[in-house]
Formats: C-alpha cells, sequence, structure tokens
C-alpha cells in the first residue's frame, strides 16, 4: 500500500510538477477551492498526499511567497525527491516510464532524484535510447547525475553513451545553447544543440544533423578546402594544430598562476572554496579540450572534415575555422562539432616560434635519414651486382672445367 502511494505521489510529480516551479501555469479540470485562503486556525499535521495536493490546489494560482505556497512547494518537492529515491529502491523496471516523465520537471531536484533512482534500478541497454535525450538537460548537474546514472547501467550500448555525454562542467544553473553566429559559425539546418558536447571557451559546439548527407552538402558549399579524413586533417595542419593546444595551454597556466597570486581571506571559507572553484574550472578546461578533439572511432565512427576558413598567421597558413561531421554510434544519429581558434594571433606567434625550430630541424632529421637510404641502396645494389658477377665467374669457371675434363 505504501508503494503504491508513492507511486500516486510520482505520476503527480511527472504530470503536474513540470509546472510547480510555475504555480499559475498548471492546468484545471475545473473550479478548485482555495484551501490556502482561508487557513485552519489550528496547526495540523498533513499527510504527504496531503501535502501535494494542498500545494497543487491550493497555491497553483498564487505567487509562491503567497499563502505559505514558497514553504509548501519545498515540502511537496522534498516528499517527491524521497518518493523518487524510494521508488527506485524498489529496483522495478515497471517504475522506469514514471520516473523518465519527471525529467519534464521544471525542479532541478526533482530531475536529479529521478537520475539517481533509475540508476538504483539499473539501466539496460534497451534504455539507451531513452536515456540520451535526458543527458542533454540544459543543467549541468542534472547531466552529471544522469551521466553517473547511465554508469551504473551494463552493456555495449550503455557504456558508449556514458563515454559520449561525459562532462566536466558543474552546477545548478540551466544554460543556454550558444549562437554560432556570434562566433561567425554557420549551423546546418534542424540542428540539435548538444550541452554536453560544447564549450565556448574551446571554441567548440556540438550538434545532432538532421542527415548526414543534408550536412555535408551544407558545408561543403561553405567550405574552402576539404573534404578530408580527420587523419588527413590532422596530418596537414600538424604543426598548426600543435601551436593552437600550445598557446591554450599557456593562457591555461596563466589564468592559474593569475588566480592563484589572489589570496582570500582564510578566515572566509565561502570565499576561500569559490576561489578554488575558479581556478580548478580553469584547469578542467584542459581536460573539456581533449575530451572534445578525441574522436575515438567506437564513437563517431570515421569523421570528416571541411575547412571553412583558413588565415595566415606568422609563417604558415592555420585552419581557424572547421567543422568535423561524423556518425555519432552512441546516438545513432549524424552529428558535427564546429571548431573556432580561441587564442590571439600573438599567442599563436609565439607558440609557432618554437615550433617552425623543431619542424626545421625535423626536416634536417628526414633529409639525412633520405641520403642515408639511398646510401645504402646504393650500396646494396652494388653488392648484389659483385654477387651476380661472381656467380657469372664462377658459372663460366666451372663450364670450362667440365669443358677440359670431356664433360
Amino acid at each position: 500500500m505504501k508503494m503504491q502511494l508513492t507511486f500516486t505521489l510520482v505520476v503527480v510529480a511527472a504530470v503536474l510538477v513540470p509546472n510547480l516551479s510555475r504555480a499559475t501555469s498548471l492546468s484545471s479540470g475545473g473550479p478548485i477551492r482555495d484551501e490556502s485562503a482561508n487557513p485552519p486556525t489550528k496547526a495540523a499535521t498533513m499527510t504527504k498526499h496531503e501535502v501535494v495536493k494542498k500545494y497543487v490546489n491550493g497555491c497553483r494560482k498564487k505567487p509562491a511567497k503567497e499563502a505559505n505556497c514558497d514553504k509548501l512547494r519545498k515540502d511537496a518537492v522534498e516528499i517527491l525527491k524521497e518518493d523518487l529515491h524510494t521508488l527506485g529502491s524498489s529496483a522495478k523496471r515497471t517504475y522506469l516510464p514514471a520516473l523518465l516523465k519527471t525529467f519534464k520537471s521544471d525542479e532541478v531536484v526533482l530531475r536529479i532524484a529521478a537520475a539517481d533512482a533509475i540508476g538504483m534500478i539499473g539501466p539496460q541497454d534497451s534504455d539507451t535510447d531513452l536515456l540520451a535525450p535526458v543527458a542533454n538537460d540544459p543543467v549541468p548537474d542534472v547531466r552529471r547525475a544522469v551521466g553517473q546514472m547511465i554508469q551504473r547501467g551494463k552493456g555495449p550500448a550503455l557504456n558508449a553513451l556514458g563515454q559520449r555525454v561525459m562532462s566536466m562542467r558543474t552546477g545548478p544553473t540551466p544554460e543556454t545553447p550558444a549562437d554560432p553566429a556570434k562566433y561567425s559559425m554557420p549551423m546546418a539546418p534542424e540542428s540539435t544543440y548538444l550541452f554536453y558536447a560544447s564549450d565556448t571557451a574551446s571554441g567548440r559546439l556540438s550538434y545532432v544533423a538532421k542527415g548526414t548527407n543534408e550536412a555535408a552538402t551544407f558545408f561543403k558549399a561553405k567550405a574552402k578546402k576539404g573534404p578530408y579524413t580527420l587523419e588527413e586533417f590532422q596530418e596537414k595542419y600538424r604543426y598548426q594544430l600543435q601551436d593552437e593546444q600550445q598557446a591554450q595551454e599557456q593562457a591555461q597556466e596563466e589564468k592559474v598562476k593569475q588566480m592563484e597570486r589572489v589570496k582570500p581571506d582564510p578566515t572566509n571559507t565561502k570565499a576561500v572554496m569559490e576561489h578554488m572553484e575558479k581556478i580548478l574550472s580553469v584547469q578542467a578546461g584542459r581536460t573539456t579540450m581533449m575530451l572534445l578533439d578525441s574522436y575515438q572511432p567506437n564513437l563517431f565512427g570515421v569523421p570528416t572534415v571541411y575547412v571553412l576558413e583558413e588565415r595566415q598567421i606568422g609563417q604558415r597558413g592555420y585552419p581557424t575555422r572547421y567543422v568535423v561531421l561524423y556518425q555519432d554510434q552512441a546516438l545513432k544519429r549524424p552529428g558535427y562539432r564546429l571548431s573556432w581558434m580561441t587564442v590571439p594571433d600573438d599567442a599563436i606567434k609565439t607558440a609557432q616560434a618554437a615550433s617552425i625550430v623543431d619542424e626545421k630541424q625535423e626536416e634536417a632529421s628526414k633529409k639525412e635519414d633520405e641520403a642515408l637510404k639511398k646510401r645504402a641502396e646504393a650500396l646494396d645494389n652494388m653488392v648484389k651486382k659483385k654477387d651476380e658477377q661472381e656467380k657469372k665467374k664462377f658459372k663460366k669457371g666451372q663450364s670450362d672445367l667440365e669443358k677440359e675434363l670431356g664433360f
């Protein structure tokens, strides 16, 4: 009976709580008496069901601060959170539909609780298509909870999805999709923004595309060079990509040093924690960049690259804007990533000065290797030629001897 009541409350969460934080938007099936308008003169202990019902029926048309609605909302959310965990602890897969509907709630706490509950039940490979959309939640903390939930499941499809939706960001504040036009980057029509695989600080925005051919046709028309396979692109612009990476790492190290020079009041615990979080956030940027530029075949198939802009900086031409198209194996959809340079030209030139020395040394080493190879080939040919001459001489001598002996 208790589990049935818990399930009923969670259904309320899934259906009504999507607008719990916006009480005026809850739908109505007809006039309902506003119980909060005439509160009882004596405090009475209400059941969980009564608390949720009182909030839904009594506060949906009132601002949160009126008639004790703010407290009722908090109480209702806390009750539903506990009930979500109760359903999860049952380990019954029959509750998955109700738990998944909870992700439509505006309440971040409930979405995180739903992720925890599904993790307790244990997701399976067959749930992958249902879990992929909720992994793209606008709130970083919800995405992290979903990622942890996926890690608790078993199966190759879930494992791939867990790797794909990995994200370093945290926080309870919803993010908004970045506008690629702000960075002079084109976006293919009918694309879906991926929060967990995008980071403007790194110069990377990721999308799910309508179709592989549509996206390829769209970007081919805008490309200056390409298409290249990812390996061809990385080899062609090897030193350029190395310069950009070096400039990024240098900028991050300098930012961390500047932060470390600022010493917050050690007696102010909150200030110290915020300061440490900022430093860790900058350091996490390097890991984020590595994740975004890692195109494992089991996750991205065989990516194709179109260079949208190549610009001369110092002594080299750099792909300052390009797009990587791929087949998203985990999401089972075509996708692409917009990439652009985020470091200033001066930083690139500084990194370039060092890499040009390396490039010249490598070229000199290659020429020396080629000369040694040619010398070895010539020596080998001489030995083979001498061996052939010796063989001919031996055969002639043997033939002459046979003639003298009358054979």
